[in-house]
């Protein structure tokens, strides 16, 4: 059964062990934002992050196909340093 909760706004909720299974975002493509979330502990696995933007956030802790995000940040500036 389809619950659509496209153009949604959800404020002051709590969602522990909230489970989002088989997701897209409709036919407009309309990407989802999350602002000043506590994502502590949450998982993603086998999504689409294409384009995924994560800015001035708390990273510690935070790894992607096991590899911790610090290491990969502190290689690429490592690389890219002029």
């Amino acid at each position: 059964m389809l619950h659509p909760l496209a153009n949604s706004d959800i404020i002051l909720a709590t969602l522990g062990g909230v489970r989002f299974v088989d997701t897209d975002l409709g036919a407009e493509n309309n990407p989802i934002l999350f602002e000043r979330c506590d994502l502590n502990g949450s998982k993603l696995s086998h999504c689409n992050l294409r384009d995924v933007e994560i800015q001035e956030s708390d990273i510690i802790g935070m790894k992607i196909d096991n590899i911790p995000v610090e290491k990969l940040l502190e290689a690429y500036y490592q690389v890219n340093e002029e």
